[in-house]
């Protein structure tokens, strides 16, 4: 009789025991399901990172037209093509390369006339010159020398400002945010310590456009600059981070 008791009991104390885990896993279900909703203490902050750079590339842009009558468009594309063998005879005795220079198609542009003026349609045929170059420290040099050249052929000559491009900007972007998350907790460590705060983990971060100016500039947009007035450029970039606070 006393086995049959105790072997009727096992359900039962098993069944009390499976209670009491359900009842114990809740609770400390419930209580770190509580703690996941107490509002968190964090702090934002936004870092910032500078390097000076010297650019690598540098593109000039120019081109030559000549003015012509209707009645005189193919002597104007004659003529277009007898600059054309002279401007990059010019170009050539100055350095430029074959593969650093790219020249367009010639483009016919009508002049504007008054209306009811009884006189000849006027065109305007322009070839564009591109200059792609690593002679960053030559190239201005030989863009004055160049342009003066032509001139005094007596070509329509119009020369650009040269344009300075640093190729390495995304590489260098990488590092700098590293050292921009780097500034962003050295600020919060500031921020925390006033407040009896400690600075934890990363929450989240989220980066800012790179911004490349000239040296010392303060020009900066929420869409990025790129400044290619200059061969030594500040290349700027921000984060702002998001810290666990404690």
């Amino acid at each position: 009789m006393a086995q049959t008791l105790e072997k009727r009991s096992y359900p039962f104390i098993a069944a009390i025991i499976l209670g009491i885990s359900f009842i114990l896993g809740m609770a400390i279900f419930g209580y770190f399901f509580y703690i996941s909703k107490l509002p968190q203490k964090t702090l934002s902050v936004t870092g910032s990172a500078r390097e000076f750079v010297v650019s690598d590339i540098a593109e000039w842009s120019s081109n030559y037209s000549v003015k012509i009558s209707e009645s005189k468009l193919n002597e104007g594309f004659r003529v277009m093509k007898i600059h054309e063998k002279k401007v990059l005879e010019i170009f050539k005795e100055h350095g430029i390369k074959d593969d650093e220079l790219s020249l367009s198609a010639i483009s016919v542009s009508e002049l504007y006339t008054e209306p009811g003026q009884a006189t000849e349609r006027q065109y305007v045929l322009t070839q564009y010159i591109t200059v792609q170059t690593k002679d960053v420290d030559g190239i201005a040099q030989k863009v004055k020398q160049i342009t003066q050249q032509i001139l005094d052929l007596g070509v329509a000559f119009q020369a650009y400002s040269v344009e300075y491009y640093y190729s390495k900007l995304s590489e260098k972007r990488i590092q700098l945010l590293s050292s921009a998350v780097r500034d962003a907790r050295r600020r919060a460590e500031e921020i925390a310590k006033s407040g009896g705060l400690t600075v934890g983990k990363v929450i989240s971060a989220r980066s800012g456009v790179v911004q490349v100016l000239a040296p010392n500039s303060v020009e900066v947009s929420d869409y990025g600059t790129y400044d290619t007035s200059t061969k030594e450029k500040e290349v700027m970039v921000t984060v702002n981070v998001i810290f666990e606070a404690k």
